[in-house]
Order: structure tokens, then C-alpha cells, then sequence
């Protein structure tokens, strides 16, 4: 099974690639260097306790690579033509997308079971950026959850292969809720490839509704996301 993963550089995308490649091998890691950025603030200061709490949580503090996986290769932008031709020139199984920009058609028709993709969050109610804390701006956190599809030419709006919830345990810090995502997505994706390479295909079902789209969480509405996060964990 020839697997590419499509990723940035970030802690918590190292630790899924070195679980992944603890049970496959992957042929190549593709990292898009440049991501949309918003024309607003969008920073918080929990992000940096996050940052801290990933590198020590999943990665040990170890100054991990990507390229201590597997080949890397790094593009500007995931659609660039060099990008697409390397993708099709491999011929991959199966591509696996976490924490890309949009992908478009010209990759997805590279393979034939389809690029599947990493959400954090129930796509049939939480589609786009920033999913998670969208859910928790609305107090919504039955939507906690993590979500692997299929992707097509419409943004999260793909078949679901597998969809669980995270479990909230009542120590649990907003700055740690990325982590606990990033171990469930490591679970999904595992279960999908162990099936995959029994049967060659993924088993799937269509989104019953096409969930609402949220872009980027500006830093005032984080604040608000932090107090409901805190609340609800209080109250457990």
C-alpha cells in the first residue's frame, strides 16, 4: 500500500505521521509551506501554552523532523503543478490530508479511492476553519468530535469513513484539547488503513446534512471560548 500524507509543520502533525509510520510505511510526506492567512487577529495566548504542552505531550520534547519518517517534500502551495505531477507520477493507494489548505480536483483524481481527510469536528454541522472552537463558542460540545472523510470538490463535504467523539475528562485544559483531537485522529485513520488493506477500498457513508461554514476565529471570540470551555469543564 503506497500511502502520501499531505500536512504542515506543526507538533502535533509530526506525532500523527511518526504513529502512522509506526504500523505503515509511508512513501512520501508533502508539506505546503504557505497557509491562508486572515486580514485580522486571530492570536491568543493559549495557543502558545498549546504549543509548549504538544511539544512536550506528544513529541517528548524531542526536535523531531518529518524526514525522520519518511522522504519529505515541501511546496508552496499543496495544488502547485510540481506538487500535482509528483503526486501523479507515484500512483499512490492512498492519500491522507491533515491540516492542508483546500484541495483541489487535480490532486483528488490522482487517486483512485480518493484523498481522505482529517476534521476536527462534525462536518454535517461544522465545516471550514477553526471547527472545534466554533463548537465551543456555541456551547456545543456534543460537536467535539473528530471526523475522517473523503474529500470531493466541495469543502468537508465528503463521505464519512469514521466519526468519534473526544473524551472530555474534567482536568482538561482548553490548551490541550488539540492533542487529544490529534490521538483520535491517529486511532481513525489506523482503523481506516487496517480496513483498506484488507479490502482495497474504504467503507464509507454519505453526510446526511451539509453543515454550516465557519472561517477563522477572530482573538476576541477565543476569549469567549476559553470562559465556556472553562465552565463546562466545572461543570462536569
Amino acid at each position: 500500500m503506497k500511502i502520501i500524507v499531505l500536512t504542515t509543520f506543526t507538533p502535533h502533525h509530526i506525532y500523527f505521521v511518526k504513529k502512522i509510520s509506526n504500523y505503515y510505511d509511508i512513501n512520501t510526506i508533502i508539506v505546503e509551506k504557505e497557509c491562508l492567512a486572515p486580514p485580522f487577529n486571530t492570536y491568543h495566548a493559549y495557543e502558545a501554552e498549546r504549543y509548549d504542552y504538544e511539544r512536550k505531550e506528544l513529541l517528548n520534547d524531542e526536535d523531531l523532523k518529518f524526514n525522520n519518517f519518511s522522504k519529505t517534500l515541501e511546496f508552496k502551495n499543496i495544488n502547485d503543478e510540481a506538487c500535482v505531477k509528483f503526486i501523479s507520477n507515484q500512483k499512490p493507494d492512498v492519500i491522507i490530508s491533515f491540516g492542508t489548505g483546500i484541495i483541489k480536483n487535480s490532486i483528488i483524481q490522482r487517486c483512485r479511492q480518493g484523498i481522505i481527510n482529517l476534521h476536527g469536528g462534525d462536518p454535517q454541522f461544522y465545516r471550514g476553519l477553526d471547527s472545534h472552537l466554533w463548537a465551543i463558542y456555541h456551547k456545543d460540545f456534543s460537536n467535539l468530535k473528530v471526523c475522517l472523510h473523503r474529500i470531493n470538490n466541495i469543502l468537508d463535504d465528503g463521505e464519512i469513513i469514521d466519526m468519534r467523539s473526544i473524551k472530555i475528562k474534567k482536568n482538561l485544559e482548553l490548551y490541550m484539547l488539540r492533542s487529544e483531537n490529534t490521538k483520535l485522529c491517529v486511532e481513525l485513520t489506523l482503523s481506516a488503513l487496517k480496513k483498506f488493506d484488507k479490502k482495497g477500498v474504504f467503507e464509507f457513508f454519505p453526510q446526511k446534512i451539509k453543515g454550516r461554514y465557519y472561517s477563522f476565529m477572530p482573538n476576541v471570540l477565543k476569549e469567549i471560548c476559553l470562559t465556556n470551555f472553562n465552565r463546562f469543564i466545572m461543570s462536569l
